[in-house]
């Protein structure tokens, strides 16, 4: 599962570690120090040990669970499982990477996954998948494309994201608030959507913003909050308006797939109506929380957003799946997921996964392979879905995290919904300078969201700086 919006950490640019590792790698090639010089994985005359590095500490309970299985039916390999804080991950792992270390198997991230590849620091996996015979269609189309390229693997799927609006149950009981069947929206009178979030949206008084006595100046709980971030935040609006965010640069295995996209084009006269519309949620309607309480440029950096909600700030919150367990800690009332709301090109969510790597000079890679089966099979994403921890890889067990969430009174179906329409769902893009291209949108989009630029100006601002990024990555 993702933390904030899956870009939180990234590198401004890439070079100076992105030269070091792959000096590294070509240097451990060339000393003959690849994988295939290591142990055949355990099953020798010794003992191989692994090391498995993720950062999320909730995950990491539920995988020393899978791997406690996994070490009693392979005896000859032992695993250690390193937590590493989301803001170091990155920074640590290229580091170890460029002296020639790292971990044996590790997550792998969006925002890494193209320095990664043109590191050479991923195994590709396509010829063990296809010596092993290993079923690729148990898995969702859509996450094998994010991560394939060129014909190489770089990891089987272990989870997926998609996104939805939270709601505080308990606050529209109170208020006697009926939600639509159909939650629609559109730029121009805003749909059942915004209707919705006025009904929501109270004063002082407890009038809500629907009535022409409401009072903006004194508003004790928001009706939503949409922040500045393009996956959990105006993305999926964009992209039913027509305006996807990344261009979608051709079919992946099947999947339309945005992953290496060479343009961005979403300063249209369509989506700045769409993020003039999100802009006005705050200024104009005043449902949202004024966008300088999320945080620098509206982006809510550290979830000042789920914070909110969680505080009965808001009463609902545009988020990713993977804030169901922070909500569930955090929140001392009853709260449901709604789909994202339908535009008019139709109800559209960005997907997303981590995969599992191999590192590429481990000299355990027989183990390290063994070890990437066992993560990416039934049994362990069945334990990891089950403990209410990912929405699994692999589609036939989307039951098991839907059953945990239910039997503790949320329906997270909506979540899978999305995920199931595979036409109408975007990608992040896979890119070198991808951290780069988040936060240069977030700084660009930020003074629209604030109200001190119009956003025709800040989107066109946007839209040219990923483009240089994109095309012209470094410079």
């Amino acid at each position: 599962m993702r933390l904030r919006s899956r870009w939180a950490g990234a590198n401004d640019r890439r070079p100076v570690w992105f030269v070091a590792i792959a000096a590294a790698a070509a240097l451990a090639l060339a000393a003959g120090c690849s994988s295939g010089s290591g142990s055949s994985g355990g099953s020798g005359s010794h003992a191989v040990h692994l090391t498995y590095a993720l950062w999320d500490p909730v995950q990491e309970v539920g995988y020393k669970k899978s791997i406690a299985l996994f070490e009693k039916s392979h005896p000859g390999i032992t695993v250690s499982v390193e937590q590493i804080p989301y803001p170091d991950y990155e920074s640590k792992l290229t580091s170890e990477f460029a002296a020639g270390d790292g971990p044996d198997v590790f997550w792998v991230n969006t925002p890494f996954l193209a320095q990664f590849e043109e590191a050479n620091v991923m195994l590709n996996l396509a010829p063990l998948i296809k010596k092993d015979h290993v079923n690729m269609s148990i898995y969702r189309p859509a996450l094998i494309a994010l991560h394939s390229h060129d014909g190489a693997i770089y990891g089987l799927p272990k989870d997926w994201d998609t996104e939805g609006i939270f709601y505080n149950k308990t606050y529209f009981a109170q208020h006697h608030i009926t939600i639509p069947a159909n939650l629609t929206w559109n730029p121009v009178n805003g749909g059942s959507f915004l209707t919705l979030a006025k009904e929501a949206t109270t004063d002082a008084n407890g009038t809500n913003a629907l009535s022409p006595s409401f009072n903006p100046a004194q508003v004790a709980t928001y009706g939503v909050s949409v922040v500045n971030a393009p996956d959990i935040g105006y993305g999926p609006f964009l992209a039913s308006a027509g305006v996807p965010v990344f261009q979608q640069a051709g079919l992946a295995q099947g999947v339309k797939c945005s992953c290496y996209p060479n343009r961005v084009t979403f300063d249209t006269p369509a989506g700045v109506a769409a993020l003039q519309f999100l802009v006005n949620l705050g200024l104009k309607y005043h449902v949202a929380p004024p966008a300088s309480e999320y945080g620098a440029n509206g982006a809510a950096p550290t979830n000042e957003d789920v914070t909110l909600f969680a505080r009965g700030k808001t009463a609902m919150a545009v988020e990713g799946d993977w804030f169901t367990d922070t909500i569930a800690a955090t929140a001392n009332f009853k709260f449901g997921v709604l789909p994202i709301p339908t535009g008019p090109d139709g109800r559209w969510s960005f997907t997303n996964g981590l995969i599992d790597a191999i590192n590429a000079h481990t000299p355990n890679q027989a183990a390290a392979w063994e070890l990437e089966r066992w993560l990416g099979s039934p049994t362990s994403e069945s334990i990891m879905g089950s403990g209410g921890y990912i929405w699994p890889g692999i589609a036939s067990l989307d039951s098991t995290f839907l059953n945990y969430w239910k039997k503790k009174g949320v329906d997270v179906s909506p979540f899978l919904e999305e995920a199931q329409d595979s036409s109408h769902v975007e990608t992040l893009p896979v890119a070198p300078e991808a951290g780069q291209i988040i936060t240069s949108l977030a700084s660009d989009l930020g003074p629209a969201w604030l109200g001190s630029e119009s956003v025709s100006a800040a989107m066109a601002h946007a839209a040219a700086d990923a483009n240089t990024e994109l095309q012209h990555p470094g410079e």
